[in-house]
Parts: structure tokens; sequence; C-alpha cells
């Protein structure tokens, strides 16, 4: 029997490279589905600004056709996120690992008079999903970019779609 020189560490860099190359490949071929049906609860810490918009272009839509009276802040936002999807076509899946790309405390430097408040809207699981790539995909090169951005975006294509003001 020949005795082989142990090598330490060569055997592992071998497999490190197979591994990444492996774990890359994972990522490219994840295609979770995410419902339309199944509705989630999603929270948002914002200026009460875009709050007030929203409730405003709720009336709007409910005084644009009186039948619409069930018209939602909920589906004001469901509305401007298909803006946003639309104008973001190809917005590719964030890995799996990373669940949730918002983290409490990465909120912005705001004027100490700007007040805040706390909502939330009923969205399909798809919608939050594509919020969240949307996120991570904007923060890729180490930027920060929150929900209350993300909304304030969201916001902003609504006014130009049915030019309706802030203010």
């Amino acid at each position: 029997m020949q005795n082989k020189p142990k090598i330490k560490g060569l055997g592992n860099l071998k497999t490190a490279g197979f591994n990444l190359q492996k774990n890359a490949e994972k990522i490219q071929e994840q295609e979770k589905e995410y419902s339309t049906d199944n509705t989630v609860i999603f929270s948002f810490r914002v200026n009460q600004d875009l709050i007030h918009y929203i409730k405003r272009f709720r009336i709007f839509k409910i005084e644009e056709n009186p039948s619409n009276h069930l018209y939602s802040e909920s589906d004001a936002v469901r509305e401007g996120i298909q803006l946003l999807r639309n104008t973001f076509a190809d917005i590719p899946q964030r890995p799996e690992d990373i669940e949730k790309p918002t983290k409490r405390g990465r909120g912005l430097k705001r004027d100490p008079n700007t007040i805040m408040s706390n909502t939330s809207f009923t969205l399909s699981e798809n919608d939050v999903n594509w919020i969240y790539n949307f996120i991570f995909h904007q923060q890729k090169g180490g930027g920060r970019y929150t929900k209350e951005e993300f909304l304030a975006l969201l916001v902003e294509h609504l006014e130009m779609k049915f030019k309706i003001n802030r203010k």
C-alpha cells in the first residue's frame, strides 16, 4: 500500500468552489409561489402626510364612482403597487435566506417636527413579497431603503397618474 501524503486544506478548497457554485444555482432556481388570495397585514411607520394622502385618494375614488363605496385604503395601496409593478417590471426574487430586508431602527433622519404614525394595510402575500423584493434591490450596494420610502414612492406614482396633489 502506498501512503499518499495528506495535504490539509486542499480538499476543502476544491469543494468550497463547488459548494459556492451550487448555492448560486439554488438562488437562481428559487421560484416560490406566493398567493394572491391569502392576505397579510403589512404595517408601516410613516409620515402622517402619506396617510392623509391615501385617505384623500380613497375618497376621490369613491366620489369618482359611487359604486366603489367599499374602496379602502388597502385598495389604494394595492393600486399603487400595481403602478409600481408596471414601472419596475424586472424586479428579481431576493435570496431565500433574506426573509425581510427591513429592520426596525433603519428610519431616516427627519425633521423633529414631522409627525409619524403607525398604520397597516391588508395586502396579498404576493404583493408583500414584491415589496420586500423591491426594497432589497433598492438597498443593493449597501444603500438604505425603508418601507417609508417605498410608500412615498407609491404615493408619488398615484399623484402622477391621478393628478391629485398631496396638499
